[in-house]
C-alpha cells in the first residue's frame, strides 16, 4: 500500500434527497472536488435527529436522504462547505469532516 503524501479528509454530506441534484452540481463545478471524484448513495436516515417529510416516513422510521462522500485536502473541503453553506442556507445540510489514516491503491 502507498501511503498519500497529503493530508487527506474525508467530508461526508447528508442531504436531502430533493436536493441532491444541486448539491451535486456544486461538488463538480469545484475543481478540485470534481477532479477527485465523489461517491453519492440513497441512505436511509433513522432516529431522534430525523426529519420526515411524510406521515409515511414517520411510520416506518426512516426518512430518505443522500449521503455524499468526497476526499480532499481539508482546505478543499473548507471550500465546498463554505459554497454550500451561501448557495444553500437553512437547507438541511449536514456535514462531517473525518480522518484518513491511510489511502492507497491495490
Amino acid at each position: 500500500m502507498t501511503p498519500t503524501a497529503l493530508v487527506l479528509r474525508s467530508l461526508v454530506l447528508q442531504i436531502p434527497a430533493a436536493l441532491e441534484e444541486t448539491v451535486i452540481d456544486v461538488m463538480l463545478d469545484n475543481e478540485v472536488a470534481a477532479r477527485a471524484g465523489f461517491v453519492s448513495r440513497d441512505v436511509r436516515f433513522h432516529g431522534d435527529a430525523a426529519i420526515y417529510n411524510s406521515v409515511i416516513e414517520q411510520i416506518r422510521g426512516h426518512t430518505k436522504v443522500v449521503e455524499i462522500t468526497v476526499t480532499l485536502p481539508e482546505a478543499a473541503i473548507r471550500e465546498v462547505l463554505a459554497t454550500l453553506a451561501a448557495e444553500l442556507p437553512g437547507r438541511g445540510l449536514t456535514w462531517k469532516i473525518v480522518p484518513i489514516v491511510e489511502t492507497g491503491t491495490i
